[in-house]
């Protein structure tokens, strides 16, 4: 049952100028009441086929460099704001990570091939690996994110021809990495189907974000898919080897204050 209000001025600014959307700020002007229908309406409006969510993430597949060179060129109206739509699809994909025990299962078996090659790490190391596999899961799903401002450094560099601002290879990026992140969410439920696709996981998802890195920036940059590729492993490797770097720094260098301040590593781990 769908049921009319009269709705005279917008509910956000008081503006009278509103037909489907306030001409003043933009919010959206509903005509029905909240009733389950309308609910059903604010879905819709949430995964529109127009410019929402879904529109976006078929878009990012089917032609990757038309959507982005689009928002690059501020026909933003159209898609899903890039920074929602990474934190949204990184949530999903953190979920997965970690109820599907991937990432302990990864460092289980970087730890077992180590120790075939008589490489076992200490005891103090793996103590030292345990608290930092628990860190990374508390923020498995900002990663990406943290990751993509060193990743832009090297698109820039390397794209450098294109001339485009920082800013505007963040956003690149940034579309790049949510899509990427995206296919890991789609293949992860295969480990419960696939015997042993557990272990090798990491390096399909490595692949896979490899290849869909190469696709994007073909399409963007209309460049030969050599380039293509060179650019997703000068990019993505660039930025990850940088990304650790910079933890790495901040590490020490905390571990370095705290033993100046006398605070026993021991005691903080307890």
């Amino acid at each position: 049952m769908v049921v009319r209000k009269k709705v005279e001025k917008c509910p956000n600014c008081g503006s009278t100028v509103i037909d489907i959307y306030c001409s003043v700020c933009g919010q959206k002007i509903y005509q029905n009441r909240f009733t389950f229908h309308g609910f059903l309406e604010v879905i819709g409006d949430a995964f529109n086929i127009e410019r929402g969510f879904i529109h976006t993430l078929f878009g990012l597949f089917n032609n990757p460099g038309r959507i982005i060179n689009d928002y690059l060129n501020g026909k933003t109206k159209s898609y899903f704001n890039p920074l929602n739509y990474i934190l949204i699809v990184g949530g999903i994909y953190a979920f997965l990570v970690l109820s599907l025990n991937i990432l302990d299962s990864s460092i289980a078996s970087t730890n077992q091939i180590l120790q075939n090659e008589n490489m076992q790490a200490s005891p103090e190391a793996l103590e030292l690996q345990k608290h930092w596999v628990e860190t990374v899961k508390k923020y498995v799903n900002f990663i990406p994110l943290l990751m993509i401002p060193f990743a832009s450094l090297f698109s820039k560099w390397f794209y450098h021809k294109r001339k485009l601002f920082y800013g505007e290879h963040l956003i690149l990026n940034t579309f790049i990495f949510a899509q990427s992140i995206l296919i890991s969410v789609v293949v992860a439920p295969l480990v419960l189907v696939i015997p042993g696709m557990l272990e090798i996981y990491p390096l399909i998802n490595f692949s896979l974000t490899l290849l869909y890195f190469t696709y994007a920036l073909f399409s963007i940059f209309k460049k030969s898919v050599l380039n293509a590729f060179s650019g997703a492993v000068v990019i993505y490797m660039g930025g990850f080897v940088f990304f650790m770097l910079f933890v790495m720094v901040i590490v020490v260098t905390g571990m370095i204050l705290l033993n100046l301040f006398g605070v026993d590593m021991k005691d903080l781990a307890g």
